[in-house]
């Protein structure tokens, strides 16, 4: 059995919530941080695709995802 929960939000606002504000993209092969969301969304965001990374920080995944199910 799998199971795959979605939260559709902003990604901008999810940014703002989580303290950080654009700057400059950089692609990253896996995420180990919230600078790398950061950069990884600027990166992609600015060609206008969309991009799927692991993020290998458990804590700071849940961290974040707590912030994105706060959203309405």
């Amino acid at each position: 059995v799998n199971a795959c929960v979605d939260v559709v939000l902003s990604g901008v606002k999810l940014l703002q919530a989580l303290g950080l504000s654009p700057g400059n993209g950089k692609d990253h092969s896996e995420l180990h941080s919230r600078n790398d969301l950061e950069e990884a969304f600027v990166h992609f965001m600015g060609k206008g695709a969309a991009a799927e990374r692991f993020f290998s920080d458990k804590e700071t995944f849940h961290d974040i995802a707590q912030v994105a199910s706060e959203f309405p």
